[in-house]
């Protein structure tokens, strides 16, 4: 498909000249944009050469002078247009979303979920890595955008989050919203209260009919639902070990191999890092990368050994310094 026609159909769609029913379509498949599983596994080149097939198939069947053997079928000409903007819907979706999805501003979102005693991963698109417990949910957006990051969740989880104090971190639990410009807490929903325990940074807690807290680091508050209001705890919070349990959150290391650290590094963030100077594998170090983000875990572990390091997507690289 060229650019130009993409273009015509997204200028048409926005200044609403597509019909009612042209438009239900191209709607419909925007919000199933998620769902690109079977694209991705062709490659750019398939990708492109089966996009120009439907979109070359699509134009000779529309500009087809009409015929007797047409006009006998005069009626399904709706039933046709119909198909048509699914069948230029589907080429869309398959080859144009990301630049579909910019022009319209459009945000797509992803859940999670969690049963029985395991605990289940989800690392967002900011880097922030959240750990479901329990019978849990998480809803987020897939990329965010705007000037807040916002997440819901239902049941209970621990929040590492990556800091970026020019968009704020928001999750709302139940009544109840928890707030954080980069942070680690668990927030626990039963029991008619939802409970928060602080394990780093500061995070601040508001609802519509209580007055906001703000919490520091060992320090807990619980949302009463039936009051409707916050109440900070006398006691500190919970053990660290007991909050984090079954999790990668802890990355304390002494005298450990640096082999053994790359590989809990690996399995944390689910990234594959490769390094040039094998030697360094039986080499010795004592860190703690605990509540640190990828970045600045592979940034400390390269300034120890005098080393440059490159991430793109899930790949990491460290090499010599040139």
């Amino acid at each position: 498909m060229q650019n130009k026609d993409f273009d015509t159909l997204i200028e048409k769609y926005l200044n609403n000249e597509l019909n009612a029913e042209e438009r239900e379509n191209v709607e419909l498949w925007l919000r199933h944009l998620s769902d690109h599983s079977a694209a991705e596994k062709l490659t750019d080149t398939e990708q492109k050469e089966r996009g120009d097939r439907m979109f070359a198939a699509l134009q000779q069947r529309i500009s087809q002078p009409e015929t007797k053997e047409i006009n006998r079928f005069q009626k399904l000409r709706p039933v046709l247009k119909m198909a048509a903007t699914f069948f230029l819907c589907c080429s869309l979706i398959f080859f144009f979303r990301t630049r579909l999805l910019e022009i319209l501003n459009i945000n797509q979102y992803a859940s999670v979920t969690n049963s029985g005693g395991k605990i289940t991963k989800a690392i967002l698109s900011d880097g922030s890595i959240v750990w479901l417990k329990g019978n849990s949910e998480l809803i987020y957006p897939l990329k965010f955008k705007g000037a807040l990051r916002m997440v819901d969740l239902k049941g209970e989880a621990l929040f590492e989050i990556s800091k970026d104090p020019a968009h704020p971190f928001e999750i709302s639990c139940g009544g109840l919203k928890t707030r954080v410009l980069g942070t680690s807490f668990n927030i626990r929903h039963a029991s008619n209260k939802i409970e928060v325990n602080v394990l780093t940074g500061q995070v601040y807690l508001s609802s519509a009919k209580s007055a906001p807290v703000v919490l520091h680091p060992r320090q807990k508050a619980v949302y009463l639902e039936h009051r409707k209001t916050i109440v900070k705890q006398p006691e500190p919070v919970l053990e660290v070990a007991e909050l984090t349990k079954g999790t990668e959150y802890m990355m304390q290391f002494n005298d450990a191999r640096v082999a053994d650290v790359l590989q809990r590094i690996e399995n944390k963030f689910e990234v594959e890092i490769t390094f040039k100077d094998k030697k360094i594998s039986n080499n010795r170090i004592t860190a703690d990368f605990t509540d640190q983000s990828l970045v600045n875990t592979i940034s400390m572990m390269s300034d120890v050994f005098n080393m440059d390091f490159r991430i793109d997507g899930q790949s990491v690289t460290l090499e010599d310094k040139t």
